[in-house]
């Protein structure tokens, strides 16, 4: 019998091939990307690369792109000092600092601004974040899988992305089957 992962359903030779492409990916501590189309399943397959990884036990921190307004984008992801910018009355940790040990799925990464990129991919490269309007760097164990329907290769701001999923020398693409 194949195996299962929690949460999927269905018997068909896509989804053992499915079950197959994450268990592969699990072990290994790249950044992943995940293609379908709005409600296949995207996010179910991000949590079970994250159940069957050695960051199980850490935070799963999922975000919508798609759903931050672009002024926020830096502050969500990677914290802010306080005074940083209006309304920044405190310091807060971003969700990269939340996921520390753990996995941030970014789920309509497409949507994601220029700005965001560049930090996003400072963190995969350097493995550490900046929060808005400060000068340190906070080292993060975060792994990174992110999701989309969108064809980045054809966007305009599709600029960092060919960097941004080739950082490790196994990067997996897996395409949304459910």
């Amino acid at each position: 019998m194949a195996a299962t992962l929690d949460g999927m359903i269905g018997h068909s030779t896509v989804m053992r091939e499915l079950t197959t492409l994450v268990l592969k990916v699990a072990p290994h501590d790249c950044t992943v990307l995940i293609r379908g189309e709005s409600g296949t399943g995207k996010e179910l397959i991000a949590r079970s690369i994250q159940d069957n990884s050695r960051r199980a036990k850490g935070p799963f921190v999922p975000l919508n792109c798609g759903a931050m307004p672009d002024a926020l984008t830096e502050s969500i992801l990677f914290g802010h000092e306080k005074g940083s910018f209006t309304g920044a009355s405190s310091d807060r940790r971003g969700l990269f600092e939340a996921a520390n040990g753990g996995t941030i799925f970014l789920d309509e990464i497409g949507e994601m601004p220029l700005p965001a990129q560049v930090k996003l991919l400072r963190a995969l490269q350097e493995k550490e974040i900046v929060r808005v309007g400060a000068t340190r760097h906070v080292k993060v164990d975060v792994r990174v899988i992110a999701a989309t329907n969108r064809d980045l290769k054809s966007m305009q701001t599709y600029r960092h992305w060919p960097t941004i999923f080739s950082i490790s020398s196994q990067a997996y693409v897996a395409r949304g089957y459910l």
